[in-house]
């Protein structure tokens, strides 16, 4: 049997890596005694999936999960006794058993909504920022991107759903990005800021925050504010 759950890893912990999060949460489920279902063969593993991968350097709020149980759990109870054994700067949260047929994560992820804090080198370059998004988001948006095949040039706008700018104050620079997210791929918010700088002739530290994730389906997920 299944339970869902999304995981928050604070600040603090942005550079631990997907792989690192998946053991400690492993780790926590031992330690909470949860009834975890494993996979056959000859290297037994809980069975533990993910909505989509955090990337390392990452903080989030909203990073959902499904873990097969091998008898039924509370979801309270799972949530209260996950948390006790988790480090500081992580919990789960919204545990949930999910109906007969609910699918995966996955299959359901849409969109994902990002808070960028831009440290720029001085105001002038911080306050160049709004006018350089309007103009390149009126058009196509050209980066380097990795595939199997190699590096390549691909167009980003058509994964960008919405920006704004929520604060420019002295040379720090607030943004609201609301980007694709599927299982095959979706924006790259690194590779939008990285665009970005260099539109505005900027040159700036910055942190990313997943805010949000939202999810096709039935409304046991957080779903697109339009839909």
């Amino acid at each position: 049997m299944k339970r869902i759950a999304a995981y928050h890893k604070g600040r603090e912990l942005r550079m631990i890596s997907h792989l690192d999060v998946q053991r400690t949460l492993q780790r926590a489920f031992r330690r909470a005694g949860l009834p975890l279902a494993y996979s056959n063969g000859f290297n037994p593993h809980p069975l533990l999936s993910f909505a989509t991968a955090a990337a390392t350097g990452m903080s989030s709020d909203c990073e959902w999960f499904e873990v097969q149980l091998s008898e039924a759990v509370d979801p309270g109870a799972l949530e209260a006794d996950v948390n006790a054994a988790l480090p500081n700067g992580m919990f789960i949260s919204g545990a949930f058993e999910p109906p007969e047929g609910f699918g995966s994560l996955a299959g359901r992820l849409r969109a994902a909504r990002y808070e960028v804090e831009l440290l720029c080198a001085d105001a002038r370059e911080a306050a160049r920022v709004p006018d350089a998004l309007t103009n390149m988001l009126a058009g196509e948006i050209i980066v380097d991107k990795r595939t199997k095949s190699g590096v390549r040039p691909a167009d980003i706008r058509p994964h960008i759903l919405e920006v704004s700018v929520e604060k420019v104050e002295g040379n720090r620079v607030a943004l609201l990005v609301l980007g694709r997210l599927q299982a095959d791929g979706g924006l790259r918010v690194d590779s939008f800021v990285d665009a970005l700088l260099e539109r505005s002739d900027a040159h700036a530290s910055y942190g990313i925050h997943r805010a949000a994730m939202f999810f096709a389906g039935d409304g046991l997920l957080p779903r697109l504010p339009a839909e």
